[in-house]
Parts: structure tokens; sequence; C-alpha cells
């Protein structure tokens, strides 16, 4: 028997974060088996196509999110457009119930699934004796009076208010990828850098700029500077990419995974004049970081 809820949890959010506590308690009070059943893929993805949000949550962080909240087991749905046509009446009684055998099914505000959305809070309380379930409401997470939502966490990444969006996320935000081989300029400069190429082509690249980050890679830390954008001074390509300098750190890297948390927005890239221009100022971000890392180190010691 378990406690599941359904839904695609874009982001982590301490709304989702609500949710999960409330399935992780009830599974812990009732010695249930607790279960989320989530998307690879952003359903609009598949749904809406070329306007579909993009993600901030690639399926493996997702994952890694659920499991580190205590969720005892994470189902990972391939959201296809034959799945988008399984009404809500075929997904309970032929997927939910034969397969995880719930006891209590927890919904939010937001919640539902089938074709149509039909699956939603009412639907699901119709069918609890017929099925021998019950449901649990959570009632959303406010923030200013408006419940938190992964959109609202999107425009705020996309307009470089960083610190904004990950209160509301309770995390940092995190691009998750593989380094890949960029063209060395940075390296020539004195600042080699890990080009990071995303996991899922969806996630959502927030604003252009300087970054403090924190890595994770290879199962070590490191604090990092983290250019977003198209390196105007250096580069005429257009192309938008995620390079993270490495403070302390300088070793072959190419095709490991990396996690980089996007800790503060630190500037705006800019066209510099020449490659001297650039220097300095990379030296006054690294100067900025080396700061920063002091302050956290402090608040860590004093904690």
């Amino acid at each position: 028997m378990t406690v599941l809820s359904i839904g695609t949890f874009d982001g982590i959010h301490l709304g989702h974060r609500k949710l999960l506590a409330r399935v992780h308690d009830i599974a812990k009070a009732e010695g249930l088996k607790s279960v989320i059943i989530t998307y690879r893929e952003h359903p609009a993805i598949t749904l809406k196509k070329d306007s579909a949000p993009k993600m901030l949550c690639p399926s493996a962080l997702k994952k890694q999110q659920l499991i580190s909240l205590s969720i005892d087991e994470v189902a990972m749905l391939d959201f296809t457009p034959e799945m988008a046509l399984i009404t809500a009446e075929q997904f309970l009684g032929e997927y939910l119930i034969p397969t995880w055998h719930p006891s209590v099914i927890v919904m939010g505000y937001d919640s539902h699934f089938g074709k149509n959305r039909e699956g939603n809070r009412q639907f699901l309380q119709n069918h609890a004796t017929e099925y021998g379930y019950r449901v649990e409401y959570v009632e959303p997470e406010l923030d200013a009076g408006a419940p938190i939502s992964s959109s609202r966490i999107r425009k705020l990444l996309e307009t470089a208010d960083l610190q904004e969006a990950n209160r509301l996320l309770g995390r940092p935000y995190c691009l998750l990828g593989s380094v890949t081989h960029g063209t060395a300029r940075g390296k020539d400069l004195g600042f080699p850098t890990a080009n990071l190429t995303l996991a899922s082509p969806h996630q959502l690249i927030p604003a252009q700029g300087i970054y403090f980050s924190r890595v994770r890679l290879e199962g070590q830390t490191f604090f990092g500077l983290t250019n977003i954008g198209i390196s105007p001074t250096l580069k005429s390509t257009g192309i938008i990419e995620v390079e993270t300098f490495l403070i302390g750190f300088d070793s072959d890297i190419y095709g490991s995974t990396m996690q980089v948390e996007l800790l503060k927005y630190l500037r705006e890239e800019k066209m510099f004049a020449d490659s001297d221009e650039l220097i300095c100022a990379m030296k006054q971000d690294l100067a900025q970081a080396q700061s920063l890392i002091k302050e956290m180190e402090c608040k860590s010691a004093t904690s």
C-alpha cells in the first residue's frame, strides 16, 4: 500500500515541498510507502510544442531532489501524444490502482491528470469508495498573497532576479549537464572555463550575465564564476553558452557531469574594448567571488 501524488513538480519549489512533506508525513505515520509519479519532460512540450515553457528541473535533477526530500520511490513517465489521450478514469483504473495500490492520494490546488485535465480532486473523491483510497488536499503555499508557481519563478530567472527565484525555490537554481569542449579562449586569458552542455535542451537558461556559483563535480564541490551569454568581446557567434571558471581548480574534466548552482547575480555581460579590459573585469569578479566565499565560510563557522 502507498501514499502517492502525481504532478509535473517542475522546480520542486516551496509549494511543491509543502505537498511532498505531507506525502512523507502520512506515509511515515501510517506505515506506507511514499510515491511520486511525475514526468521526464514537461507535458506542455508534447501538448504545446513551440509555446511550451522552459523547464526548471531536468528529470535527473528532479529525481535527485525528490529522493533528497525522503520520497521512497519516484516513477518517471514519458508524456507522449498517446498518453495525452488517456482519460482520467483509464489512468486511475488501469495504472494508478493496479500498479501502486494507493491507500492515500494527495492532491494540491492545481493537481490534475488525464485527458482535458479531468483527473482533479473532485474526480478522485468521486471514485474513492470504489477503489478504497482516501483523498488528502494540501492548500497552496502563498507568497505575497499568491500561490508560489513555476511560471513565477521562470519570470524571475529571466529578469535576473536570482535572489527572489532562489527564495521561492528553497534552494539555488541549478543547471545540469556535461562538460564539453569550448574555444579555450578563457584559458588564453588565464581564466580556463568549463563549457556546460545542458542535459535537457528544454531547461531554462537564466538571464545573461556573470553569476557567483557553486559547482558539484565528480563528488567534489567548488565555487566558481559562471558566465551565461555570448561572450561578445571574444566571440561573434551570438550563441548563448554557459561557461564556468572553477576557483582553485584546473584539471581535465571533459565529459564529466556537472551541476552549476547559481548563488548570486553579479553583473550584466558587457562588450569590452579589448581583452585587457576584459581581464581586468574578470579579476574584479574573482575578487567579489572570493569575498562572498569568505562571508559564507564565516556564517558556516558561527552557525
